[in-house]
């Protein structure tokens, strides 16, 4: 590359003159790992979190199984629940919950224990890429603020659960009691309820909401990562084309035609290694995608059938959970997918420049670089059975209410068996 040429690229921020500017996103995933710590997620090599770890999941494991062992019983007409409910969906719901909290612990633990070589790789990226893309200096404030306001809009969601739960004129001394009964009447009856129960069963249900979250939050973090970097690049390849349109240092640009093509070429290069950094961090969070989708998919489907089946409750505040629920759990699903179809989205973005490009400064590279944005499909998926684009909420909202004839179906067929069972074995007595 000619010298004249390579001075006026680094003037105009185009080429590196050194090392890259680094944005601070590897920073912010490491201190939000940190916290996660708190809630059981396995990836510090300090003793007191390998014991922490092990000791939620080895009670978030107990009470799965007796939650499993329990509906088990429900079911085959052995027990009778404390709630007086004779819904199998929602006897099983409990169960799902706490099944997604012991999953989200597994996949966020194993995400974090493999984020070392994976920011390794996402800093290497930026190191060899020799584009200057301007940097995104609000990033780290926005993934901050989204890991404040999602952690606040569900521990509020799951304290007006409980308030729901005891309602509004419940005495002081019954609330834990009557709060325990009712969320978790499918592992615990009323015979068995003491205090020793109850105070660990509340903890574990914030600890098992939060784990919840967790995994909505890593998509939309690494997806914003992901999309900042994109939308760097097509800042930088929208400047480039602007200077070739609007001629400037026209001398420069027509001195050499192999330095014009050497810079398109690095451009090309820079979008080959994020596509392939995409398609890395898609092999590593495939799994917490998929599960994300599924329960958040499940639950919205879960209060949809439970404000049908169940009649209106005349309680304000019951009425207002269910709204607000429903509706939290409808903006959860759009928050995920939207910031990750935006990889997606921004992946493409460069085309419009590129077609707009004047036929004058066309090269071989803009050509190659024009295919290859074109033809290359990059998004996030869940491990490569559905891709998160804008597209899927359409699909997920056909899916939901299908499959809402479908819980219907099941549960009144399923409460059919239930009184069956318990007409046989009253006969029997």
């Amino acid at each position: 590359m000619s010298k004249d040429f390579s001075q006026f690229l680094r003037n105009n921020k185009l080429l590196l003159p050194e090392q890259p500017y680094h944005d601070e996103f590897l920073t912010a995933m490491e201190r939000v790992f940190k916290w996660t710590c708190l809630i059981g997620v396995l990836g510090s090599k300090k003793y007191i979190c390998y014991v922490w770890s092990a000791f939620i999941l080895i009670v978030l494991l107990f009470m799965e199984i007796e939650a499993i062992w329990k509906v088990i019983k429900a079911l085959a007409g052995w027990a009778i629940d404390t709630a007086g409910q004779r819904s199998v969906t929602a006897r099983l719901a409990g169960t799902f919950f706490y099944t997604i909290a012991i999953l989200s612990l597994v996949l966020a633990s194993k995400l974090y224990r493999s984020w070392g070589d994976l920011s390794a790789l996402w800093a290497r990226v930026e190191r060899i890429m020799a584009v200057k893309a301007p940097p995104d200096r609000s990033l780290k404030r926005r993934m901050y603020t989204v890991v404040c306001f999602m952690t606040v809009c569900s521990l509020l969601e799951h304290i007006m659960s409980m308030i729901s739960s005891v309602g509004l004129d419940c005495p002081p001394s019954l609330i834990i009691k009557r709060y325990v009964l009712i969320s978790h009447g499918f592992m615990i009856l009323r015979h068995e309820y003491s205090d020793w129960y109850a105070l660990p069963l509340m903890l574990m249900s914030i600890v098992a909401t939060l784990l919840w979250n967790l995994q909505d939050q890593l998509i939309v973090l690494i997806s914003m990562g992901l999309t900042s970097r994109y939308h760097r690049l097509n800042q930088c390849l929208a400047k480039m084309c602007a200077l070739e349109k609007k001629k400037v240092d026209s001398e420069i640009f027509q001195k050499n035609e192999a330095t014009k093509v050497y810079t398109w070429r690095k451009l090309r290069e820079a979008y080959v290694k994020q596509a392939m950094l995409v398609r890395k961090v898609d092999e590593a969070i495939g799994g917490i995608i998929i599960l994300s989708c599924f329960c958040n998919f499940y639950f919205i489907c879960l209060q949809l059938f439970l404000g049908i089946t169940q009649s209106r409750s005349s309680e304000p505040i019951k009425t207002a959970y269910y709204f607000l629920s429903l509706g939290w759990l409808c903006f959860r699903v759009t928050s995920v997918v939207l910031p990750a179809s935006d990889i997606n989205t921004h992946s493409r973005l460069a085309l419009s420049h590129i077609y707009t490009h004047d036929t004058h400064y066309y090269n071989v590279e803009v050509g190659r670089l024009q295919d290859q944005l074109s033809k290359d499909y990059v998004a996030l998926s869940g491990n490569g059975f559905f891709y998160l684009s804008k597209s899927i909420l359409l699909q997920m909202a056909g899916a939901i209410i299908t499959y809402e004839l479908v819980l219907i179906q099941f549960d009144d067929k399923g409460t059919d068996d239930v009184q069956l069972n318990l007409t046989k074995n009253a006969i029997l007595v």
